[in-house]
Formats: C-alpha cells, sequence, structure tokens
C-alpha cells in the first residue's frame, strides 16, 4: 500500500473512530442527536450507561490507536482493527433503534467493511504495506 493510500485509510479509520462521540455524548446527557441512550437489552439506566460508555470509549480509542498503527506500520494495527469493529458493532446492536438513525448504519457499514477487509480477504497483504 503507498504511503497516500495509508494516510487516506488512516484518516477514515480515525474519523469513524472519533465519530463514536455521537453515540457517547448523548448517553452521558451531553447533546441530543438522535442516538438512542436506552439498550433493547440492557434497558437505560446504570447498567446500560456503564456497558456502553465502556464500549464507546474502547471503539474511539482502539481505531485512533488502528489509524496511528497503520500509519506507523506496527504488527498489532490489524488484531486492534478487528477488535474495535467487532466492539463498535456490538454496540450498535445492543442500541439498535427501530428505524435506526443514519450514523448507526453507516457505522455498522464501515465496520463490516473493516472485518470483511481484514478477516475475509486479507487486505491489505503484509508484502503491500511495506511499500
Amino acid at each position: 500500500m503507498s504511503f497516500w493510500w495509508r494516510v487516506i485509510v488512516a484518516l477514515l479509520v480515525g474519523a469513524h473512530g472519533v465519530g463514536h462521540i455521537l453515540f457517547l455524548l448523548p448517553l452521558w446527557g451531553m447533546a441530543d442527536w438522535g442516538q438512542s441512550a436506552r439498550s433493547w437489552l440492557l434497558g437505560e439506566g446504570w447498567l446500560a450507561k456503564g456497558v456502553s460508555s465502556v464500549i464507546w470509549i474502547v471503539a474511539i480509542v482502539g481505531f485512533t490507536a488502528v489509524a496511528f498503527g497503520l500509519l506507523r506500520q506496527t504488527d498489532w494495527w490489524r488484531t486492534i482493527a478487528i477488535i474495535a469493529a467487532a466492539v463498535s458493532t456490538l454496540g450498535l446492536l445492543l442500541f439498535w433503534a427501530s428505524p435506526p438513525g443514519s450514523p448507526v448504519v453507516s457505522a455498522l457499514v464501515f465496520n463490516l467493511l473493516v472485518l470483511g477487509a481484514l478477516l475475509i480477504f486479507h487486505w491489505p497483504p503484509a508484502v503491500e504495506l511495506a511499500g
């Protein structure tokens, strides 16, 4: 993967990570962007807020770390990307509202693209990362 492709992918992944603030701040009552702060499984009490706070913080930190790891061509960025995408997907599914908002759908699609690229298509090949 060329330097510029790495930069573009890192920016997209980092922006996706920071975008999880759209889910975290409404949960804490700091904003109201229409995101659900109620889980169909956990309800909306302290358990739901605690679990989802951890989920969204892990997603934010994880995807941000992936962006830096990808830019620096570390060995660990793929593992962290898989974990961050899985955790984010879990959070999105736990707090799924009907109908889901646009940020929920786009975040889920991005997570599935990350998981598919890394787990199914093994993209980018490790050989290309050095280029």
